[in-house]
């Protein structure tokens, strides 16, 4: 009852006071912008980097921007789309996919035992945490309720465990609703102690392609061809 209340209660007060969205609609850079195509709700924004693999965005963030203290950061937020809208009072929530991933200065691979990112939805009191071993989900995960004019912009407070390891943290997630179809997924990489060149390198590692196997195929067998004419060649030559 007190979170059909509170929740309430937000649709209460988004129709009688100007949200920030309906103030400032305008692009925040690093942002998460949010909009809707034929039903389904769609990731943007004015800075993204795209994942290698999967083509999912990457959105960065910063634990030691100091916004909430050393270990929380309140950035990137939630806001539409610029010039977009949503459907009025319906309910913006994320769920997080995937485990927590961890940058060693070298290579992506598993969070360090105890390490946990954290995110609090929009009421503060519910925490969805990513660790090595997935996903722990809050009661609630609300992001937004989407004002009588259509638009969001909200910050939640993103965590990571006081003192964890220095490096890079990535986690997945995803935008669901009551009004829409699941968002595809994306990407949070966070830095935690890294130099700014440090980072990016992270991050880069994250974009850059995989070859997939038929590829590496073809590259074997365009340098065993390659062997082949030159040993050819060389036959040629000493005759």
């Amino acid at each position: 009852m007190i979170r059909t209340f509170a929740i309430s209660g937000l649709i209460a007060l988004s129709s009688l006071v100007p949200t920030l969205a309906q103030a400032d609609e305008h692009d925040h850079a690093g942002d998460i912008a949010v909009s809707a195509l034929d039903g389904k709700l769609v990731t943007g924004g004015s800075h993204f980097e795209t994942h290698g693999v999967d083509g999912y965005n990457i959105y960065e963030a910063d634990f030691g921007d100091l916004a909430g203290g050393p270990w929380t950061t309140k950035n990137p937020g939630f806001q539409t789309q610029g010039g977009a809208t949503l459907t009025p009072y319906a309910l913006i929530s994320f769920a997080g996919l995937g485990s927590l991933s961890f940058w060693d200065g070298a290579s992506w691979g598993t969070a360090p035992t105890g390490v946990g990112v954290s995110i609090a939805d929009v009421l503060q009191d519910a925490l969805t945490t990513w660790s090595a071993t997935g996903v722990t989900p809050g009661e609630t995960s609300y992001v937004a309720q989407v004002s009588a004019a259509g638009t969001i912009h909200d910050h939640l407070a993103l965590s990571v465990t006081p003192n964890a390891t220095a490096g890079a943290y990535l986690i997945q997630l995803q935008l669901t609703s009551d009004a829409y179809a699941s968002s595809d997924p994306f990407y949070l990489v966070f830095n935690r102690g890294l130099s700014s060149d440090a980072f990016e390198a992270s991050v880069d590692a994250l974009t850059t392609p995989v070859p997939e196997p038929a590829s590496y195929a073809l590259l074997i067998a365009g340098l065993a061809g390659v062997g082949f004419l030159m040993r050819r060649r060389h036959a040629a030559t000493d005759r």
